[in-house]
């Protein structure tokens, strides 16, 4: 698979805070960076009819810090860390659409030194795809049979709709261990027990 990586000098100087559209090659991959703009979010709204994968990547290192499926036609919010940006692959035979806005939030107060995060993977295990909320960070919706990576500080609620509502599915604490795969379908089940939805 192939990656573009020219999109970083297209876009950066000229359109930052503008609505964008740009189109993923067939089985290839774009990458989008604003690495001068701190506290950087990005709308996104895939308008193919193919689901889009999207991988956070730390640009200097070239880690992988999280990711997601975009389902067809899906929107979603992403907040990057210093120094991330996106990576947006096309694993199918026709090349797809993306339109993205790109924003800076106002600077929050510096994070207490005791705040933790935790790196752990959300496993789809199920045929189904799931949807999840996980405010302030993203929304990301994960495809069938399928691994997201994440880092998530302790406290953070991931959440999930059903009928129109919205429930907590869990919060992020030390019983989560680093490295951990949870499968979501799983617990997602066992919620909706729980809650007797």
């Amino acid at each position: 698979m192939k990656s573009i990586f020219s999109i970083l000098a297209l876009f950066s100087s000229v359109l930052l805070f503008g609505q964008n559209t740009v189109v993923v090659p067939a089985s290839e991959s774009i990458e989008i960076a604003y690495p001068e703009t701190q506290n950087v979010f990005f709308d996104l709204h895939n308008t193919s009819a193919y689901e889009l994968e999207v991988a956070i990547v730390q640009k200097v290192s070239g880690e992988k810090l999280g990711g997601f499926g975009l389902a067809a036609k899906g929107k979603t919010e992403v907040d990057l860390p210093s120094l991330a940006g996106l990576r947006i692959t096309n694993p199918h035979e026709s090349p797809a659409k993306l339109r993205f806005s790109v924003g800076s939030r106002q600077p929050v107060a510096e994070a207490p030194a005791e705040e933790r995060y935790i790196n752990f993977t959300l496993r789809n295990e199920t045929l189904k795809s799931i949807p999840l909320i996980i405010p302030g960070v993203m929304n990301p919706n994960l495809s069938p049979v399928s691994n997201s990576g994440v880092s998530l500080k302790i406290g953070q609620e991931i959440k999930f709709r059903n009928k129109g509502r919205t429930y907590l599915l869990l919060t992020v604490d030390d019983n989560i261990l680093e490295g951990q795969v949870l499968k979501v379908g799983e617990i997602l089940t066992q919620r909706k027990a729980e809650l007797g939805i």
